[in-house]
């Protein structure tokens, strides 16, 4: 027993560290996360401490960090959900826990009232929290840490009731100390922190993971999906379907006449704009400088055609001035896959060809693959400037 008395604290004292070091790239949740199992660590340390120090100072001490320890794994929690809740009530539940512990304890000398009130309370403080996120569980791992959040409140509230029905709660904490009910505490806790700290610290790194990749495959300035996310996401997609691509017209002219800052502002509106267009399960991207990909599957031409012009004619409907610029044109190209296609880029090639005839019957049009410039076209798609 002396030996787990030992372990159990270094085993969480390990975990806060490591939610501590993750913190520093998932500053949300983690570090409360980390400040919840080290108090928990600490809390667990009370009961293997010298016997010079008295009881009932001990259990004080421990009843008060084990409250601190539910309160941050309660904002671990709502933090992991992105959820917010009022922070005086809750910290109104640690002060009132704090001072049934003082008077149970030191006043009244009663370990019943006062495992019965420490348990309560630290459970309403996960349990607040927990009802809070349920619903937003979203994912097996996310369900699962909810799950081992209500497993600590239930194994909190039935291990009082049993231990208090079967009245083997002890007279004195020097007898607590040494009881079944100590042990049996520090067991069941044990199982279910380690638990608890594998799903939260699955949450958190699948969370590290999707900002990293979020960084790494989408554009800063637009949101959009960069070529490496295009590449991911169009990849796991059917070739079959339709590509369009949009290039803003003249935009250097932009550039040098209102500023990097008015193009910025530009690329950004036109992808917010290009962006009510799509349908669904359209890949849109931005290649780079002024050009952007939409990657629409299982469209054939005939139906990709009217999203281009339907795009285009909002572009030329747009208010520019109010971020500063005069009217801003685009041309697109249009392409389809065949039946030949060994990757989507082959269908962004004919689509780029289609691009620059766009761009040399005039630009400010949506031209097809294969297209030849004296076709008629219908009026919505003929080069106005």
């Amino acid at each position: 027993m002396d030996n787990f008395a030992f372990l159990l604290p270094v085993i969480l004292f390990a975990f806060g560290l490591t939610f501590l070091f993750v913190g520093r790239h998932e500053p949300r949740s983690a570090p409360w996360w980390g400040a919840g199992f080290l108090s928990a660590a600490l809390g667990f340390i009370m009961p293997v401490l010298p016997e010079a120090i008295p009881g009932p100072f001990r259990s004080v001490v421990a009843d008060t960090l084990f409250l601190l320890a539910l309160s941050f794994y309660g904002q671990g929690l709502l933090a992991q959900f992105h959820r917010q809740l009022p922070v005086w009530p809750r910290a109104g539940i640690v002060a009132v826990g704090i001072v049934a512990s003082v008077i149970s304890t030191l006043v009244l000398e009663n370990p019943t009232i006062s495992l019965a009130a420490n348990d309560l309370l630290t459970s309403l403080c996960l349990a607040v929290p927990a009802f809070a996120v349920v619903r937003h569980a979203r994912g097996l791992l996310q369900r699962v840490l909810v799950g081992i959040v209500f497993a600590i409140i239930a194994d909190s509230i039935v291990r009082n009731i049993v231990m208090t029905v079967l009245n083997r709660n002890p007279s004195d904490f020097e007898t607590f100390l040494a009881s079944p009910y100590a042990f049996f505490m520090q067991a069941t806790s044990a199982v279910i922190g380690i638990l608890l700290a594998l799903a939260a610290l699955g949450c958190v790194t699948l969370e590290v993971i999707g900002r990293y990749k979020d960084v790494a495959e989408k554009d800063p300035l637009t949101g959009l999906f960069n070529r490496r996310g295009f590449d991911r996401l169009s990849g796991q997609k059917t070739t079959a379907g339709a590509v369009i691509v949009c290039d803003i017209d003249h935009f250097k002219r932009v550039n040098d006449r209102y500023g990097h800052a008015a193009g910025d502002a530009v690329i950004a509106e036109l992808a917010r704009i290009l962006a009510l267009e799509p349908a669904d399960g359209a890949v849109l991207a931005r290649f780079g400088g002024e050009e952007f990909v939409i990657f629409l599957p299982g469209i054939a031409l005939d139906a990709a055609l009217p999203v281009a012009h339907a795009m285009h004619a909002r572009i030329g409907s747009t208010d520019w001035s109010r971020i500063g610029v005069s009217a801003v044109t685009a041309s697109f190209g249009v392409a389809a896959s065949r039946s030949g296609d060994l990757s989507i880029y082959e269908v962004v090639a004919r689509a780029d060809r289609a691009l620059y005839a766009a761009k040399t019957a005039g630009r400010n049009c949506v031209f097809t693959e294969g297209e030849r410039l004296s076709e008629p076209r219908p009026p919505s798609a003929r080069a106005v400037a």
